[in-house]
């Protein structure tokens, strides 16, 4: 997605508003033909669902792990019933836990094909990196097919034609093929305290990183932290400073189509003059003490708390804290959004996250029939009605572009939507999901990563200096893509 109008299409379809299901098809009513006759044959031979083919009389029971966290449980429980209304046959028996990574690793290494679960979320011990032996192993189905499935209330079109433009070639791949349908859209930045802000007279909208910096430099002044972000779950501050806006320091510096090419291939990963720069200026604004100086110890719930607190202005996260935090959440409360600056002139473009996940693997070897259903239940999470309560429960965006055509979805976007669209219409945006041409599977880049990872409370709090981290870990990035040619 690279023009402003296509961001905006993409953010404003987290537009919501809750949809009905269609009601189950009727069967035709069965004859009294002998068994065995003709009419017989052709009845047992039609007692099939017309939109996939698959028997209405086999029962199956699909095994879940899923992931409890910030977009809850409501709209995958909508999702469910809903296909058990359609297909009475099909059964579910759901395993939830915000901790599901490691039952799911804890099954995985019991090997025990019967116990494990037909479908679960893509959570694991040791983050993205342990899909990759999942998949090289053999050990999930492949979804690439799912792109050319016809969508249930799609009149005929498929996955790819209603998917928003970009998401198809943006979508996470592994070693090349989709491993997980995206479910749904996110976004991320600094989300922030708008009474605080109204109340204090402070920009809710800095154009340039000066005016950022200074905005920073008031709130501190004021007592108040300026930006939050966990020191447990380190990955948060990418949330605000990640991979997109390496892409805008690119296009300032007038090198983006070079710089994009490297990207997408693991080339100066962190020794490229973005990635350094991106980093020291986290280590500037950690030396003028903009970071929670104890955020080694806060977990992500902790940090945004300390938003709804007036404790802290900013939280570097995501659209879902809306959701996350409802129940925490003081009923005056208002959600603000902004990006940060990385440029010198105002009317420079300002890069967001726009990304599509959520999705969720099918075991391998589990049964085929298992295995039909399940790549079904995927499919039906793209209906309008599932994409509505993803939407307005889960708290993110649709991964359909006619999602928006319905203007009463347009009258119930959520409070964190409207403010990252109140966003886009201010700034010149536009999106960038990060995604990469090819995935490193030698455990040197996990290594590299975690270097970094562990480093970033240091650098954040301005106690350390992130060049030679970002030197130690370009050396194992650099080691895993030598063994990645062999």
């Amino acid at each position: 997605m690279k023009s402003v109008a296509a961001v905006s299409a993409c953010l404003m379809l987290s537009l919501t508003a809750l949809g009905c299901a269609k009601e189950a098809d009727k069967s035709p009513a069965s004859s009294a033909s002998p068994a065995g006759s003709p009419a017989a044959t052709q009845t047992k031979e039609a007692n099939v669902y017309p939109e996939n083919g698959l028997s209405k009389d086999k029962k199956v029971t699909l095994k879940i792990g899923f992931h409890e966290a910030g977009m809850g449980r409501e709209w995958f429980d909508y999702a469910m019933d809903s296909f058990k209304k359609k297909f009475p046959n099909v059964s579910f028996e759901v395993t939830y836990s915000p901790k599901i990574a490691d039952v799911i690793g804890t099954k995985i290494s019991a090997n025990n094909d019967s116990d494990m679960f037909d479908i679960f979320s893509t959570v694991l011990p040791g983050g993205n990196a342990a899909q990759i032996p999942l998949v090289e192993s053999g050990k999930v189905e492949s979804q690439e097919d799912l792109w050319d499935h016809k969508v249930y209330d799609g009149n005929g079109k498929t996955v790819k034609d209603l998917a928003i433009a970009g998401q198809f070639e943006g979508a996470s791949r592994i070693l090349g093929k989709t491993y997980a349908l995206p479910t749904a859209g996110t976004t991320t930045g600094l989300f922030f305290n708008k009474n605080l802000f109204e109340k204090n007279g402070w920009n809710q909208n800095p154009k340039t990183w000066d005016e950022f910096v200074k905005l920073c430099e008031t709130i501190k002044a004021a007592g108040i932290t300026p930006i939050t972000t966990p020191g447990m779950y380190p990955d948060y501050l990418n949330y605000s400073f990640g991979p997109w806006k390496l892409f805008e320091l690119a296009e300032i510096n007038g090198n983006l189509k070079a710089f994009e090419d490297d990207f997408r291939n693991f080339r100066n990963e962190y020794t490229g003059k973005e990635s350094v720069e991106r980093w020291n200026r986290v280590y500037d604004l950690g030396k003028k003490g903009f970071f929670p100086e104890g955020m080694a110890a806060l977990n992500h719930t902790q940090s945004q708390m300390q938003v709804l607190q007036g404790k802290a202005a900013m939280a570097s996260t995501g659209a879902w804290v809306q959701n996350e935090m409802k129940d925490s959440t003081p009923a005056d409360f208002k959600w603000g959004f902004m990006a940060v600056p990385m440029g010198d002139k105002p009317d420079s473009v300002k890069y967001i996250r726009g990304s599509f996940s959520n999705g969720m693997f099918i075991w391998a070897a589990k049964p085929d029939l298992n295995k039909k259903w399940a790549k079904e239940f995927l499919v039906w999470m793209w209906n309008l009605d599932v994409q509505t309560v993803i939407a307005d429960k889960g708290g993110q965006l649709s991964v359909r572009k006619d999602f928006a055509d319905d203007p009463a979805r347009a009258d119930k976007i959520q409070e964190v939507s409207k403010a990252v669209a109140e966003y886009i219409k201010n700034n010149n945006v536009q999106t960038e999901s990060g995604f990469r041409n090819l995935t490193l599977s030698d455990p040197a880049y996990a290594q590299s990563i975690k270097l970094i990872n562990e480093a970033i409370s240091q650098i954040a709090t301005g106690k350390q200096d992130p060049l030679p981290k970002l030197q130690e870990a370009q050396q194992l990035i650099d080691k895993a893509i030598a063994a990645q040619k062999k």
